[in-house]
């Protein structure tokens, strides 16, 4: 007899509507909006802090998150005419190329963590995913202030969202990119090293792989990039590692 099946995951059509224009439409799982509008407004260069936001409404009844800036925020931008379809599941939006993106400034601060911390941080993160452990169809992130292991995880069908959803809920905490690593379960592409940058954040793990693109721009930007990140020797080390401590390079 066939098994019963396991909950499936949720997804749903989700605009996000900035000064009463339709700014982007996606599939997102409905969860977390307000943290998923956040962190895409910030990691896309919209708005600088959540100061800029002057109000921020999510209507789940419609799918629809509404966002008010000052307009002189957006004063000489066309974001529809620099709109790129992202690789991946969800649909995913970015509005810079990976030339933009070559031209963001580099990540400058000093903060180190070991790859053994980062390994035992994605095994916290994966035990603080229910949906995944519901659904089995989930892709999860996690930002992680260093010096304390506190951890913010959030969840998404498509694994920019998570990470949007996981950098909204960082900034709602007041925690600086520069105190933190991003943990993720998806592939780390160009458009996710870019939002690392926008956040300053030095060190992004993964527990698959980042491509070509992301580990080009990691490597101008001073950011390390980690794949495989479950084991310590199966960990793939894309980058000079000059933010790992303890001297081993896997």
């Amino acid at each position: 007899m066939p098994t019963p099946p396991v909950p499936m995951p949720v997804e749903q059509r989700t605009t996000l509507v900035l000064n009463d224009s339709e700014l982007l439409t996606v599939q997102t799982t409905p969860v977390a909006l307000r943290n998923w509008a956040q962190g895409f407004l910030y990691t896309e260069g919209i708005i600088s802090s959540l100061q800029d936001l002057r109000s921020l409404v999510v209507d789940e009844a419609t799918g629809t998150v509404r966002a008010d800036v000052d307009p002189e925020l957006l004063a000489g931008r066309e974001l529809a005419a620099t709109r790129y379809l992202t690789s991946g599941c969800g649909k995913g939006v970015t509005f810079s190329s990976i030339k933009d993106a070559m031209m963001l400034r580099p990540v400058r601060h000093g903060l180190t963590v070991a790859p053994e911390q980062l390994a035992i941080w994605i095994r916290q993160m994966q035990k603080q995913m229910p949906l995944y452990a519901e659904s089995g169809g989930m892709h999860g992130a996690a930002v992680v202030q260093v010096a304390t292991g506190e951890m913010v995880v959030r969840e998404d069908i498509g694994r920019h969202n998570a990470v949007d959803k996981a950098i909204g809920a960082a900034l709602e905490a007041g925690w600086p990119g520069s105190e933190v690593v991003l943990l993720t379960t998806g592939r780390m592409s160009y458009e996710m090293c870019a939002k690392m940058a926008r956040y300053c954040v030095g060190v992004g793990a993964s527990l698959t792989a980042a491509t070509d693109q992301a580990v080009r721009l990691a490597n101008r930007l001073g950011i390390d990039l980690l794949g495989y990140v479950r084991r310590l020797d199966q960990l793939s080390l894309y980058t000079a590692g000059a933010r790992l401590e303890g001297g081993e390079r896997p």
